[in-house]
């Protein structure tokens, strides 16, 4: 892996295995985020695009615009902090109640980059909700802060395109975010051979990418568009919150 801890790869999905259990699978290097400075609109692909979403998640902008100087003032990021403290316990309860806390023992963590996972498996709700920080490094060519532009808009195309998903996942939602970060998107897909939909956000401040996995099901029904990509941002919004008073 290079100095830019490439990520957005780490899929919050079902497992396939009894009890329908979900777990994290980290897929290759290179998926999720795509290029671009702040975009004031939302695009939205499969249901929502002939306006007939039930959830309602197609058509909206989430946030209110924000110039990247109010990132960039904070200056560039060498070290992250620790993504299982940078929220607080009472978004947890909100987000996955009766979750406990695990790490993907196959995921890489340093300075620049971690990750924490919350899972709620058992009973008709079920979650589960990753948070993971990276601080992209800058090379000869790029500030740090470039290298991360680069990164995401990387990420954004390969999520919006739908190549990252499972088998058995329908992507069905794009929405590009506003006043969350200098750069933010959702995709949401879903999964109706498992009962689960899962939301995937992904946001930049300066040097720093934020990426938001929410998932679940409930009474056996997937989580819906709205109220993972609602879910996902307000995830995205206390992190942002959390790294300011680091």
């Amino acid at each position: 892996m290079s100095g830019n801890h490439r990520s957005g790869s780490h899929r919050a999905v079902p497992a396939r295995g009894a009890g329908r259990r979900w777990a994290v699978v980290v897929g290759g290097v290179g998926a999720v985020v795509a290029a671009c400075a702040l975009a004031a609109f939302v695009l939205l692909a499969g249901v929502g695009r002939d306006g007939d979403d039930r959830d309602g998640a197609d058509g909206r902008v989430v946030g209110e615009g924000a110039p990247e100087t109010s990132t960039m003032s904070r200056g560039e990021r060498t070290t992250v902090p620790d993504s299982c403290s940078v929220v607080g316990q009472a978004l947890i309860d909100r987000l996955a109640p009766g979750s406990e806390r695990t790490q993907a023992d196959s995921y890489r963590h340093d300075d620049r980059q971690n990750q924490c996972v919350w899972g709620a498996y058992a009973g008709d709700v079920r979650r589960q909700l990753t948070i993971e920080l990276r601080a992209i490094a800058g090379d000869s060519a790029r500030t740090p802060t470039q290298a991360a532009r680069g990164t995401f808009a990387s990420e954004r195309a390969a999520d919006e395109s739908g190549k990252a998903l499972l088998a058995g996942q329908k992507l069905t939602a794009k929405t590009r975010l506003t006043g969350v970060g200098d750069d933010g998107y959702v995709v949401y897909s879903v999964d109706d051979g498992q009962g689960s939909g899962e939301a995937i956000g992904n946001v930049r401040a300066g040097n720093v990418l934020i990426t938001i996995h929410y998932s679940g099901s409930d009474g056996g029904d997937p989580l819906s568009s709205r109220g993972a990509t609602d879910g996902t941002v307000e995830a995205a919004r206390a992190v942002l919150q959390g790294l300011d008073q680091s």
